[in-house]
């Protein structure tokens, strides 16, 4: 079985291998562009940045759909939500894949500005940034299509291809991701209807906008930087937990 599935996926690995290695031909050949990919990469405003000032933009436009839109709005913002949960857990319930920049036999040139360490221990299958932006991309293109389809470009070529340029992801990574992040915005606009999920929250704004807006900010802002923060001190805290623990252990027994 396992056999079957490795011969099944080599020409998947071998072609993943063959375009991080193309790409990786051009890094260090110039220091400024490997630092322009680098920042562009590692930009949360020109990443959830820009998509959250897109969504505040629409629920602020006064016209006859304003209810609607902001419908609309808040689903997509508990679709993205939900999105780079399903992203976290898959990396940790699937089999673990070492990033490119971390797999020895690829030999692969360091970018400029790339730490060796960057995303050490974290599996790069499916990529959490594909699923996260495709699905906001999916919602921008619900609310207005030109900008849509400039969504899905930006998504592919500035958020997504740098991180293949800088060794953090293969091309399926990002593929597969793609299409994970606009299945499930798909899957929540189908699911998610207006009397479960957006009407109340509406009230609850037009009833205490404060509060509302207090956690609309801190939840979009999260969004933007993809709750890096919160997912790094999750991480941390796990880690105290485990140390904590085998400390205990070993101090009871040599007690």
């Amino acid at each position: 079985m396992q056999t079957d599935l490795a011969m099944l996926l080599a020409p998947i690995i071998a072609w993943d291998h063959a375009i991080s290695l193309w790409l990786n031909q051009f890094a260090g050949d110039h220091v400024a562009v490997d630092r322009f990919i680098y920042n562009l990469a590692d930009s949360a405003m020109l990443k959830g940045g820009l998509f959250m000032a897109f969504l505040w933009w629409q629920w602020f436009q006064r016209d006859a759909a304003t209810s609607q839109r902001r419908q609309t709005i808040l689903t997509a913002l508990a679709g993205a939500i939900l999105a780079i949960g399903v992203a976290r857990v898959l990396q940790i319930m699937l089999p673990f894949r070492e990033r490119p920049l971390h797999t020895d036999s690829l030999t692969m040139i360091t970018p400029v500005g790339v730490n060796p360490d960057t995303l050490d221990g974290w599996s790069s299958f499916p990529s959490d940034h594909a699923v996260l932006f495709f699905a906001l991309a999916m919602a921008v293109w619900r609310l207005h299509r030109p900008l849509g389809v400039l969504a899905f470009l930006w998504s592919a070529m500035a958020i997504c291809l740098p991180r293949v340029y800088l060794g953090y992801h293969y091309a399926t990574d990002i593929l597969v991701g793609a299409a994970i992040g606009a299945v499930i915005m798909q899957l929540a606009f189908m699911l998610l209807r207006p009397a479960l999920l957006a009407q109340p929250l509406l009230r609850w704004e037009a009833r205490h906008a404060t509060s509302f807006y207090c956690l609309a900010f801190l939840a979009t802002l999260e969004l933007a930087v993809l709750f890096q923060d919160v997912r790094q001190l999750a991480s941390d805290s796990l880690g105290l937990v485990h140390h904590l623990t085998v400390t205990t252990a070993v101090a009871t027994e040599t007690e």
